[in-house]
C-alpha cells in the first residue's frame, strides 16, 4: 500500500497547487492501454512517449492493481499480470473445475485490491465471475442464475467498497434486475425486476449508480429501488469512475458526437464530446484519460472544475483498434 500512499500524497499536494497557485510537482501517471482490436498491448507515460507496443493475441480488457504498477490483462480463456513494460506475463491461477473461462470484460474494486472477471460462453451457457485478489490468488467463483442476456454487453458488473460485486442485467419482459454477488453467495436484489432498464452501473463516494434513460440513478442497496432524481440528466448509458469522479456517456451510433458529464459529488462539467469513445480512466493525477479508436487524450479535472479549462493534450494519436484503457505510475 505504500505506493499507494505516495500517490495519493502527491495528488494532495497538486490539489493544492490548483487551489493556491503555487507549482507543487504532481505525481507522474501514465496509461495503458490495448490496441490493435487485441493483438498488442501498449504504455504511453507522456505525450508522444510510446513504449515499444507488446505484441499479444486476442487482448481483451485490463486494470492497474492498487500500486500502479501492476496491471491485469484479460483473454478471452485466461487472465495475466504484467509489470510496466507489459512485458514477462504471470498467468494468474484458473478458476477451477465448473467454470469455463470465456472472458470478456473485467471490474475492479474501488481500493483496486479485487479484480473480477465476467465469463460468458454463450449459446446460453450461464455466466460466471471469477474474483481475484491484488496478490494474484483467486478468491472465489460464482455461477450467475439464469435468464442469461442473449448478448454479453448487456451485462455489466462493478465492485463497491464492501467488496460486494453488484450485476445489472436485462430481466424477461423488459426492466432490468440487480445481483449481488459474494464470496457467500449470489442474491437477486429486486424482486420483481426494476421496471427501468439500467445499462450501466459504477461506484462514486462508496454510492452506487445507475445509468438509466431517465439519467444517472443512485441506487439503494438494500433494496435495489433507483433514486427519483438523477444526479447527470438525460439519456446515458455508459459510466466510468474512479469513486471519486464519474463520468456518463451515451453510446449512440447515430450522432456524431455525444457529451461526456464528469461528476465530483457537487459539480458537473463537460470536457469533452467524443465521437468514438471506448474507455475512460481517472489517473491519480487528477486528470481523467479518454481513449478513442485511434488517440488518447487527457483532460485536467481540477482546472475543469474550477476554471472551465480542461487543458486536452492528446498522448498518442497514431492507434488503430484500440479497445481498453488503464492508468499506470511508471
Amino acid at each position: 500500500m505504500f505506493p499507494r500512499f505516495l500517490a495519493l500524497a502527491a495528488l494532495s499536494l497538486s490539489l493544492l497547487s490548483a487551489c493556491t497557485g503555487t507549482t507543487e510537482p504532481t505525481v507522474s501517471v501514465g496509461v495503458a492501454l490495448v490496441n490493435q482490436n487485441g493483438n498488442e498491448l501498449r504504455s504511453v507515460v507522456g505525450p508522444g512517449t510510446s513504449a515499444a507496443a507488446q505484441p499479444v493475441t486476442g487482448a481483451l480488457d485490463l486494470q492497474v492493481l492498487a500500486s500502479g504498477k501492476t496491471v491485469v490483462v484479460a483473454y478471452r480463456d485466461h487472465l495475466e499480470t504484467r509489470g510496466l513494460t507489459l512485458q514477462n506475463p504471470v498467468p494468474l491461477p484458473g478458476p477451477g473445475s465448473g467454470f469455463t473461462p470465456c472472458f470478456v470484460r473485467l471490474a475492479i474494486s474501488p481500493a483496486r485490491d479485487r479484480v473480477a472477471a465476467l465469463s460468458d460462453c454463450g449459446n446460453g451457457a450461464a455466466e460466471q465471475l471469477a474474483v481475484y485478489r491484488s496478490d494474484g490468488l483467486l478468491d472465489y467463483t460464482a455461477t450467475l442464475p439464469p435468464p442469461t442476456p442473449t448478448d454479453s454487453a448487456n451485462t455489466r458488473f462493478t465492485i463497491t467498497p464492501d467488496l460486494n460485486i453488484w450485476v445489472a442485467r436485462p430481466a424477461i419482459g423488459g426492466g432490468s434486475e440487480l445481483l449481488r454477488v459474494s464470496s457467500a453467495g449470489i442474491t437477486v436484489v429486486t424482486n420483481p425486476p426494476l421496471s427501468t432498464a439500467v445499462h450501466d452501473l459504477a461506484v462514486r463516494g462508496g454510492t452506487l449508480y445507475a445509468a438509466t434513460d431517465q439519467g444517472v440513478l443512485a441506487v439503494n442497496p438494500t433494496s435495489g429501488a433507483l433514486a427519483a432524481t438523477p444526479v447527470i440528466s438525460g439519456v446515458i448509458n455508459r459510466l466510468y469512475s474512479d469513486n471519486t469522479l464519474l463520468a456518463a456517456w451515451l453510446l449512440d451510433s447515430s450522432a456524431s458526437s455525444q457529451a461526456l458529464t464528469l461528476w465530483d459529488g457537487t459539480r458537473r462539467g463537460v470536457p469533452a464530446y467524443p465521437a468514438d469513445l471506448r474507455d475512460v480512466t481517472f489517473g491519480p493525477d487528477g486528470k481523467a484519460y479518454l481513449l478513442s479508436g485511434n488517440k488518447v487524450t487527457s483532460y485536467d479535472t481540477v482546472f475543469g472544475f474550477q476554471r472551465g479549462d480542461w487543458q486536452p493534450t492528446d498522448l498518442i494519436t497514431t492507434l488503430q483498434g484500440a479497445r481498453a484503457l488503464t492508468w499506470i505510475a511508471p
